[in-house]
């Protein structure tokens, strides 16, 4: 009775995928915690913008009508859209401190009441963080009658508040779709033939999964070589790999430092190196963090298998190759894939 000698490869390779996929389970179940706040805290947002939106829009609606008894014309309307259609959206004074938004609001708000408008100290946060101060209002002052201002700067309010709403909402549903794609690119299941990968595509995907870890005291840097080409790849596999790389960084960093994502042409390789600036694997050990189930993690912190299961995917499933140096203050995951 002959044996298929293609067999135990076989097995081996089912063995290897099932062991990937627990890992990933493992991990989703890790970060799944972090993941729901992550995507809450645009949710919640979005929710509010949206019932905000509704009172705003219910405003505008008013004004309008209130509006059209001034019977103005077509340039001073377009002059009014301009006005709003110019402004810097919701945000513009962020970088001023307390104090001087403070004194900026109340002096808008005085100019604003000189002129007749009895509202102007309600208007002027909104327009004021929009960029629309006295020097874009002026012109209005100019071209609309006197009687008419109030009811239009206040038309004028309720627009720019419903667009800066909109702008929220916007911002919202990105960031849960950003999300919702970094997941989707983390669980991808890969496939048995490679195609062209992108890695930093599937890097940035990775610091969005962690930034609810890496926001609470890790500076992230950024360098990266964009003109790289493609590789061909698994993608899911990849995935993998960056994940269990920046997540072994913050967590030898405590949850706070320094972390770099680096990308560089390598001879005929792409490289990609993660550098973290925490206490650095003991030279004894740095020979055993390839081994299956070893850790340096207290106990049920780590499966010891995250290591493995990169250089399995980088080396045996890639023709690539995996490498270490790590000192006090500095270690350095560099991972080589082929170009050709």
């Amino acid at each position: 009775m002959s044996v298929d000698p293609k067999q135990p490869q076989e097995r081996l390779r089912c063995l290897e995928h099932t062991v990937l996929r627990q890992e990933k389970l493992a991990a989703l179940g890790r970060h799944a915690a972090g993941l729901a706040h992550e995507m809450n805290n645009p949710a919640s947002a979005g929710r509010r913008a949206t019932e905000q939106l509704t009172q705003a829009m219910d405003a505008q609606e008013d004004l309008s009508v209130a509006l059209d008894q001034w019977r103005l014309t077509q340039a001073q309307r377009q002059l009014l859209l301009r006005t709003c259609r110019q402004s810097q959206g919701r945000g513009a004074t962020r970088d001023m401190d307390p104090l001087t938004r403070g004194d900026a609001e109340d002096a808008l708000a005085t100019w604003m009441d000189a002129k007749g408008v009895v509202n102007a100290w309600d208007l002027s946060p909104t327009l004021l963080d929009a960029g629309i101060g006295e020097a874009q209002l002026e012109p209005l002052t100019q071209a609309l009658p006197a009687e008419a201002l109030p009811d239009a700067l206040a038309w004028l309010e309720a627009l720019v508040r419903t667009r800066a709403l909109l702008a929220e909402v916007r911002q919202s549903t990105t960031r849960l779709s950003e999300l919702a794609g970094a997941v989707k690119s983390y669980t991808h299941a890969g496939k048995e033939q490679p195609e062209p990968v992108d890695v930093h595509e599937g890097l940035e995907n990775t610091l969005l999964l962690l930034n609810y870890k890496l926001k609470h005291g890790v500076e992230v840097k950024r360098d990266y070589d964009r003109s790289l080409p493609r590789v061909q790849a698994l993608p899911g596999m990849l995935n993998h790999v960056w994940t269990n790389l920046v997540d072994n960084a913050i967590d030898a960093m405590g949850g706070k430092g320094h972390l770099t994502v680096r990308t560089a042409k390598d001879a005929d390789s792409l490289l990609v190196e993660v550098v973290d600036d925490g206490p650095g694997v003991p030279p004894e050990l740095l020979e055993r963090i390839w081994e299956p189930f070893f850790t340096t993690k207290p106990m049920g912190q780590g499966t010891g298998l995250g290591l493995d299961i990169i250089r399995r995917v980088i080396v045996d499933r890639h023709h690539g190759d995996v490498r270490v140096e790590s000192k006090p203050g500095r270690t350095a995951f560099q991972i080589r894939l082929p170009l050709k």
